[in-house]
């Protein structure tokens, strides 16, 4: 009880302060972060990135600094969407990795792992609820401050059959002295072979493949895989496969060390669990986070040369923009609370535009230490089992073992301050099953929602993954009861090479936006409310169907890694959105109009990417994109080339230049062109401050019968981060 008034205070003067602050939930700033969750897994550590919507993991490639560009689609977000800002997230304390930070979406679009250094071993795979990311790498040497333990060393005993050392003649060449040297060591390993002294054998081995190339490397290097598999240490086993298919791409025995490559990497990932880090604090409050403000400013010259002579200059863009995102933990015997706040405050300078504050993430979440239960309250951002993309309420979980838990939540959809939409409220149940890699993982859900009296939706839902050695596969698909159809349908697949190839598959069938009767409502209309139509369930069912389109999609992609420096991407993408039909309180031309501006869209999208690093300067990133799209109602072309470089470590530049024509298929229509170079210049201070200068030029022209105008803008922006822990 005396926990249960703590958290009960706690909320209460949390819930006074997001007064304080203003709950909007405006979406002129769409986070995509959700949250960063460290696990240990085996010999490794996991860091989970979960996401607030769904993504398509494409690839990865790593600077020589140790940043690590990912780069994955959006599949229920525009990418490109002007709402978006930078996000800056620290990895919450641990003792399992490396300090690091987390950037999105850089100048490319991509997301950025920094860790400081170059890693030896790593490997990505996407998450197994289609929303997350998991980055793999080896536990760091001072993971034993967390309980865990470290091993000795290994130490040849005296007595184990060691063959004399031959002292080498003065006048070798350091070839040859490394020849000879190499020769003793193999010769060793195979006297502890016969001798039965594996573990002291594979010591002698490593010895040996830690010696610049010689005549003994290959063998050395095939039989250490080998043994290490013996023992049972198979990621190690792994790691010597790794090397070996990728040293000797030419061995004869290549196919089967490649086969047992992947044997490896399913031994390695069955004999592991991944489970949350756990931190000991000694009944004491941490707090980590950060705190930014970035001042944005946009000018504009428009020039129009028909119909009519005019030119303009204008300021479109001039606001600051602060930024705090703040974790609290406090862990005691038998709980861990966490206090999570992440807000954005947006001051508009420009006269008549309004400034506004979106609270993104605002709640207070309890769970026990073996995990067995959790509960919550505040503003969360859903990410499956049915609950809304970002809702007010609370929620409740149970793990009833290590293979089977359910969780609930019950609360509103976040709606945009001052919204005269109709207030709406939810419930839903969800049952999951964790399983171990290579066997069949998911969850089960039924979710309700209810507008005034009216029911919204009711669905009920299954989300399923297989998660095998070489691929992962997420099946996904929700089933409204009310409607008695679909509402989505996915499958997403990814594999993965033994020479690091990597493959993707996305099919996707749904309603855009999710089917609810809501739907029904003309959205132009803002007073507007479902009671007031006064119209019957039946009618507001078929309205809701005929206002929402169906999109289906099929993506396939992959990258090759020509050479260690140099990767070759591509992607072809296949849409098709059904048109806004209105709904029966449209008169006939009305809806004809509304079938005008709202067609049916198809379009397929070819694009290859060239990536490469350390080419240019001595670590870097470059990459150089091409796409071409065919769509029913126009066609374009892009083509973009973006630069990244780091200098004296604390110093990194980013360069981009995109060029970009649309032809529309009714040249009442007209043709778009446009140029756009950026840069961005970032210097961090210390582990703690950041500060960065982005400027940019944006050049449109539009062309039509009745139109040339020609967009010349300028902008710029300038801020800092400060981050705490």
């Amino acid at each position: 009880m005396q926990t249960l008034r703590k958290i009960i205070s706690i909320t209460a003067l949390f819930a006074g302060s997001l007064l304080l602050l203003g709950t909007t939930a405006n979406p002129a700033h769409a986070e995509v972060i959700d949250r960063i969750q460290i696990n240990r897994a085996g010999d490794e550590a996991e860091i989970k990135i979960q996401f607030v919507t769904r993504v398509q993991f494409l690839r990865q490639v790593m600077l020589k600094n140790g940043d690590i560009r990912l780069y994955f689609n959006l599949l229920e977000l525009d990418a490109a969407d002007k709402r978006q800002v930078q996000q800056r997230r620290d990895s919450p304390p641990s003792n399992l990795v490396t300090p690091f930070t987390l950037t999105y979406p850089e100048i490319d679009s991509s997301m950025t792992i920094s860790f400081g250094k170059e890693l030896s071993s790593y490997h990505i795979r996407p998450g197994n609820d289609g929303r997350s990311i998991s980055f793999f790498t080896p536990i760091v040497a001072s993971a034993g401050k967390a309980g865990m333990t470290t091993p000795e060393p290994e130490v040849i005993s005296p007595a184990e059959p060691v063959k004399p050392v031959i002292t080498p003649p003065s006048n070798l060449s350091a070839n040859e002295l490394n020849e000879l040297a190499a020769k003793q060591l193999m010769d060793n390993a195979s006297a502890m072979q016969s001798s039965g002294l594996l573990r002291a054998q594979a010591a002698m081995l490593r010895k040996l493949v830690a010696l610049p190339p010689n005549k003994q490397t290959q063998a050395a290097l095939i039989t250490l895989a080998k043994l290490h598999e013996q023992l049972g240490e198979f990621d190690k086993a792994r790691e010597n496969y790794v090397s070996y298919v990728t040293l000797y791409p030419k061995a004869k025995d290549l196919k089967q060390a490649q086969d047992n490559l992947a044997r490896m990497i399913m031994a390695a990932y069955a004999a592991k669990k991944s489970v949350p880090e756990k931190i000991v604090v000694e009944d004491k409050l941490m707090t980590f986070g950060g705190f930014s403000q970035y001042y944005y400013r946009g000018l504009a010259q428009i020039d129009n040369r028909f119909p009519v002579v005019s030119s303009a200059n204008i300021t479109d863009q001039s606001h600051l923009v602060s930024s705090l995102d703040i974790t609290s933990m406090k862990r005691t015997a038998s709980t861990e609370t966490r206090w999570v706040l992440r807000d954005t405050f947006t001051a508009s300078l420009l006269k008549g535009a309004s400034s506004n504050n979106f609270l993104d993430v605002a709640f207070v979440e309890q769970a026990t230490n073996d995990q067995s239960y959790y509960y919550g309250l505040g503003r969360k951002t859903g990410s499956s089992g049915g609950v809304p993309s970002r809702y007010d309420g609370a929620w409740l979980g149970h793990n009833f073992n290590d293979a089977w838990k359910i969780s609930g939540a019950v609360g509103q959809p976040s709606r945009i301050a001052g919204s005269t939409e109709e207030a709406k409220t939810f419930a839903a149940i969800n049952l999951a099953l964790t399983r171990q890699s290579g066997e069949w993982s998911g969850n089960t859900y039924l979710a309700s929602q209810r507008v005034g009296k009216f029911i919204d939706r009711r669905v009920v839902g299954v989300e399923a993954n297989l998660d095998t050695s070489k691929s992962n596969h997420t099946v996904q698909a929700e089933y409204d009861t009310l409607f008695k159809t679909l509402n989505f349908g996915s499958l997403q697949s990814n594999w993965t090479t033994a020479t690091d190839d990597n493959y993707t598959l996305l099919l996707d069938h749904r309603r855009s936006p999710t089917l609810q009767v809501t739907n029904a409502l003309i959205r132009e209309l803002p007073t507007q409310t479902v009671a007031g139509l006064g119209v019957s369930q039946n009618t507001l069912l078929a309205n809701a169907l005929n206002t929402t389109p169906i999109t289906n999609q099929l993506s396939v992609g992959m990258t090759h890694p020509y050479s260690p420096r140099v990767k070759f991407g591509g992607d072809i993408r296949i849409s098709n959105t059904t048109a806004y039909e209105g709904n029966d309180t449209l008169n006939s031309t009305t809806a004809v109009l509304v079938r005008k501006i709202f067609p049916s869209a198809r379009a397929t999208t070819y694009s290859a990417q060239v990536i490469g690093n350390n080419l240019f300067f001595d670590n870097d990133l470059g990459i150089a994109s091409a796409s071409l799209t065919n769509a029913s109602t126009y066609s374009s072309k892009s083509l973009s080339f973006s630069q990244v470089a780091t200098f004296k470590k604390d110093w990194r530049l980013d360069l981009s230049l995109s060029l970009f024509a649309q032809s529309n298929v009714l040249a009442s229509d007209g043709d778009v062109s446009s140029i756009s170079p950026n840069l961005k210049i970032s210097y961090r201070s210390s582990t703690k401050q950041n500060f960065e200068f982005g400027a940019g030029l944006q050049q449109f022209h539009n062309t039509s019968p009745s139109l040339d105008s020609r967009t010349r803008r300028k902008f710029f922006n300038l801020g800092y981060r400060w981050d705490f822990q």
